[in-house]
Parts: structure tokens; C-alpha cells; sequence
């Protein structure tokens, strides 16, 4: 009897050690699952962010482009206004010249004052005409310098659209999952024969020592 006992305690001590390993094992799994589940969630959201903002920077960028080429456009207009202008001054400048060294040539004469008079409107005419051109000249340089710094601007308005993108969302580490306990196996049968024949010969043997006696 305290064979059978004894055999059943150990029996009784290793399910119960088996029982533990396995509730800690499966509650393991939950946490494991559920640490997984919150890691996806996470990463989904970010994509979700990282998405957004990169269409939010193409859409900046397109409306970079689009306000590069307004203000470019805006600059060529006013240059053409300007040189619009100069033609017509120009032609303002030769006709009334012309008109002065008429008036010239109609008076007569041949003198002094007459050839000084005709060359003083062709002086007067030059500088008209070199100070139009030297306007047309700065307006063109002026152009070209503002044409350059849209471009500069439009190249950092990108970069700095660039910069605040968030980083690339990094896929969640695979979950180390638990090791799966490995069932104790108890005392087995043969080991509880074993005993039990053990016994009975120390037994016997007594009795049979004691009736000698």
C-alpha cells in the first residue's frame, strides 16, 4: 500500500507540474499573440500616416511647379511690357526727330546755327534711344536674375517638403513565440510492479525469517 501510494503521489505531482506548464505556455501564446496583433495595428497606422504625407508632398511639389511657372510667366509679361514700351518710345524719338530736323531744313539756309541745330537733334535722338535701350538691358538682366531665384525657391519650397516626411514605417519584428513544454512523463507501471514485488518478497522473506524463529 505505501507502494501504490508513494506511486500515485509522484503520479499526481507530475500531472500537476504538467498542468502549470501548460496553463504558462498558453498564456504565454495569448500575450504573444496579442503583443503581435498591437504591433501590426501600430504599423498599419503608420503606413497609414506615411501614405499621407506622401501624397501631401507630391501635391505640395505639383503646387510648387504651378507657382514657378505663374511667377516666370508674370516676369516674361513684364519684360515684353517693357520692351512694348521701349519700341514705342523709340518710334516717338526717330519721329520727332525727324520732325525737328525738318523743321530745320525748312527754315533754309546753310549756316552755322542751321548744321549745329540738325546735329543737335540727332545727339538728342542717340541719347533717347541709348537710354531706352539701357532700360530694356536692366529690365532683361532683372528677369533673368528674379527667373533664377524662382527657381532656387521652388527648389528649396521641395526640399524643405522633402525634409518633413516622416520616415518609412519598418515592418514589425516577427514575435518569438514560447517554447512549447515537453510533457513529464510520470513513474510508470512496470516501476509500480517492480515495487510491489520488491515488497512482497522483503515480506515474505520476514515472515519466513520470523516462523523460523
Amino acid at each position: 500500500m505505501s507502494a501504490v501510494g508513494q506511486h500515485q503521489a509522484q503520479q499526481a505531482a507530475v500531472a500537476r507540474s504538467n498542468a502549470i506548464a501548460q496553463q504558462n505556455y498558453q498564456r504565454e501564446m495569448q500575450i504573444a499573440a496579442q503583443k503581435s496583433q498591437k504591433d501590426n495595428k501600430v504599423y498599419k497606422a503608420e503606413q497609414e500616416a506615411n501614405t499621407a504625407a506622401l501624397n501631401n508632398y507630391y501635391a505640395t511639389v505639383s503646387r510648387n511647379q504651378a507657382e514657378e511657372t505663374r511667377a516666370k510667366a508674370s516676369n516674361l509679361q513684364a519684360l515684353q511690357e517693357t520692351k512694348k514700351d521701349a519700341m514705342f518710345k523709340s518710334q516717338t524719338a526717330i519721329r520727332s526727330a525727324i520732325q525737328a530736323q525738318g523743321q530745320v531744313l525748312a527754315r533754309g539756309g546753310a549756316g552755322q546755327s542751321n548744321l549745329l541745330a540738325a546735329l543737335d537733334a540727332d545727339r538728342e535722338l542717340g541719347f533717347e534711344l541709348a537710354q531706352i535701350e539701357e532700360t530694356v538691358y536692366d529690365k532683361t538682366l532683372a528677369t533673368a536674375i528674379s527667373q533664377e531665384g524662382i527657381t532656387l525657391d521652388r527648389a528649396a519650397a521641395d526640399a524643405a517638403a522633402w525634409n518633413g516626411l516622416p520616415a518609412s514605417p519598418m515592418a514589425p519584428a516577427a514575435t518569438l513565440l514560447p517554447v512549447k513544454p515537453i510533457k513529464a512523463q510520470g513513474p510508470s507501471g512496470l516501476a509500480l510492479a517492480g515495487n510491489l514485488v520488491s515488497s512482497a518478497a522483503s515480506a515474505y522473506g520476514t515472515g519466513y525469517t520470523l516462523d523460523r524463529t
